[in-house]
């Protein structure tokens, strides 16, 4: 299977290594299923009835048919699985279940999805109290967010897992978690931390029977002592990994490694050998990634010696990293033949390479990130701490007890016992007092930054609290939205006025949760009309997939009122409008302040909803340009808009299909 760096931002490197064997290692049992034991399961599941142990079946019928790569019936099965719990209260069968549709959706491509259905499975690991549960959970999320890019996000959820996993002294979570950890510090050059975490793996080695964990153990710690330099090192722990990736897809990685190791001590024969066996395994076994690299490295080793052969492997490695979409298979490649092509004195090409090279460099960590995670890490060490420093505290209140007691054997006197017992009464009266009006300030705070950020977005109203004032800001990428409801003043003329406030507050209830689900702004309703936008007050560049989303779901809620009417809720078709462009946004007003934004692109937007239809969702062409690879649409042609002229527009219609695993060996990977 190829994975692009498009759908998974594939870094070829120890940690996405790590955490897909993490995700998907239950999966192993069942790459090797047949039909028999999926058609036994299915005998169970029809003769039994519908109870916990149903749920159970269900969920194995999920990953034994995922197994079988039908991810849509994996998917079904589990869901199934999810609803029968949550009738019956099987909170830990629930946790499962969420569990295995949120890996139908990892394969998908649908990392929103996971997102949402993982995170419900860690709530249900939570209310059951199932910390190793929550652990494998935590460490998935993790590995989600490195996958997207998310490094910081990705060590917090790590660091938690991490966490959990020890207090319960789980050692298949321990020492599936810290090579990721390590691995992260690796990616951001903190190599001695990278080396702490790994280095903590070391005790549990010898006492688990899993050759993969120790498998990325060797890779992980090859992997740092190369950025380190420490040729020696890295080679020893890649020699020992090696033979127990033989028949694994990590086999060619490893002999790439090994060649560019051998090549940075200076024997370019062996170098040259590795390389090439690399190559050949990569090729034989379809691993198109490895045979990438191992074309890189080969070409590095022949551009000084060999002029003509170094640009054919660049060449052949170009158009394998144009077809997987990898742009730091580029960067490589055209820093090589920039190289190349300057040895044998052709400037012109070379500065051509070069420039190339150039355009496809990545940026490096900025300080602010580097800042946010060293306070993640503070933040787990400091959790640490708090509970050795509760265990000491014990044990100094345990020795004074005792001391107390024999002063008191010592002076045998009544009056000292009743001078600490009246001592030690206050002592307890004072902390209860003082425990219970810090309890109530901090009621009184949290109530007050929740009316807060109800009103405001969370940094919009930290910059009031300390200034006194918001300065306008200028955001170069929105997406807003504008909703309403078709014929709502005509039912407004004749309905009760309770019933209709009634309605519109369901409504946009459920607009906000789905606002808060995507990490959207609620900017002001007006009416039946409703307003959000997504990209600020913190500049992302998903914020139109996530109003997309958004919009399909709250199409979804009025559809569901007139499949299951609910009782006072009047049924309403809903038009929505959607653009991307530029705003300006603030705060106005000296009472009553509210948060708004302003700017064509809202104009545009609010023409969107108005030229939709009922139940459509109506984008403008702004917005279709960016979203037209992920969500298939409509071309409504060019339709007259007040003020603006004719303007194209297009109906979103549903997400696109994306190809997932078709074999077993690609689900194996």
């Amino acid at each position: 299977m190829i994975i692009r760096e498009s759908a998974i931002n594939y870094r070829k490197s120890h940690t996405n290594r790590i955490f897909l064997m993490v995700a998907l290692l239950f999966i192993s049992f069942w790459s090797r299923a047949q039909q028999t034991q999926i058609d036994s399961l299915k005998n169970i599941l029809e003769k039994g009835s519908r109870d916990t142990s149903a749920v159970n079946t269900l969920n194995l019928l999920s990953l034994a048919v995922l197994s079988n790569e039908d991810i849509d019936k994996a998917i079904a099965y589990a869901m199934e699985a999810n609803d029968l719990a949550d009738d019956i209260n099987y909170d830990s069968g629930q946790a499962l279940a969420q569990k295995y549709i949120g890996l139908g959706y990892f394969y998908q491509g649908n990392y929103l999805a996971v997102m949402d259905h993982w995170n419900q499975s860690l709530e249900s690991y939570k209310k059951v109290r199932d910390t190793s549960g929550m652990a494998n959970i935590l460490n998935n999320l993790g590995g989600v967010y490195l996958s997207q890019g998310g490094s910081d996000k990705a060590l917090d959820y790590y660091l938690q897992s991490l966490y959990y996993a020890e207090k319960v002294k789980d050692t298949f979570r321990i020492t599936s978690v810290l090579p990721n950890i390590g691995a992260v510090y690796g990616d951001l050059k903190d190599y001695d931390k990278a080396l702490e975490y790994f280095q903590r793996m070391e005790k549990y080695l010898p006492g688990i029977d899993n050759p993969q964990i120790t498998t990325y153990y060797y890779m992980g710690v090859g992997e740092i002592y190369n950025k380190l330099k420490k040729y020696d090192l890295a080679l020893e722990a890649y020699q020992w990994a090696l033979p127990l990736t033989e028949n694994t897809s990590d086999y060619a990685h490893i002999l790439k490694e090994m060649g560019m190791i051998e090549n940075a001590l200076g024997n370019r024969a062996k170098a040259i050998d590795y390389l090439t066996l690399s190559y050949r395994t990569a090729k034989e076994k379809n691993q198109q990634l490895e045979l990438l690299h191992a074309l890189i490295g080969l070409g590095e080793m022949y551009k000084a010696s060999n002029y003509s052969k170094a640009v054919d492997l660049y060449n052949e490695a170009e158009s394998l990293a144009i077809e997987l979409e990898t742009n730091k298979g580029l960067r490589d490649i055209y820093r090589g033949l920039s190289e190349t092509y300057a040895s044998k004195g052709d400037y012109n090409k070379a500065y051509t390479f070069q420039t190339l090279f150039l355009a496809q460099k990545d940026s490096i960590y900025n300080k602010e990130t580097d800042d946010k995670i060293r306070g993640l890490q503070f933040d787990f060490e400091n959790q640490q701490n708090q509970d050795k420093i509760g265990l000491l505290n014990k044990e100094k209140e345990i020795a004074t007890l005792q001391a107390k007691r024999q002063k008191y054997v010592i002076y045998g006197t009544i009056i000292s016992l009743i001078l600490v017992f009246v001592m030690a009464v206050g002592a307890y009266s004072r902390y209860k007092y003082v425990k219970k009006t810090n309890k109530i300030i901090e009621d009184e705070k949290d109530r007050s930054e929740k009316l807060l950020l109800n009103i405001l977005p969370e940094e919009t109203a930290r910059e009031l609290k300390e200034k006194g004032k918001v300065a306008a800001k200028r955001f170069e990428s929105v997406t807003i939205l504008f909703s309403d409801f078709k014929g709502f003043t005509s039912h407004a003329q004749h309905l009760n006025p309770e019933i209709l406030v009634k309605s519109v507050d369901y409504y946009f209830s459920r607009f906000d949760e789905i606002m808060d689900k995507y990490g959207l702004e609620k900017i002001k309703t007006v009416g039946d009309a409703y307003m959000c936008a997504g990209g600020l007050p913190f500049p992302t560049s998903d914020h139109p997939f996530k109003m997309i989303e958004a919009a399909i779901e709250m199409a979804a809620v009025m559809e569901e009122i007139k499949i299951r009417p609910k009782e006072d809720i009047v049924p309403f078709d809903v038009r929505i409008g959607i653009n991307t462009g530029t705003v300006v946004a603030g705060v106005v007003g000296l009472n009553k302040f509210a948060y708004d934004i302003w700017g064509d692109a809202v104009n545009v937007a609010s023409r969107m909803e108005t030229k939709s239809e009922p139940g459509r969702i109506n984008i403008s062409e702004n917005t279709y340009e960016i979203i037209k690879n992920v969500y298939d649409c409509e071309f409504r042609g060019e339709v007259e808009v007040k003020n603006k002229g004719k303007m194209s527009m297009y109906f979103v219609k549903g997400r696109k299909i994306i190809r997932h695993a078709k074999s077993e060996k690609e689900v194996n990977a």
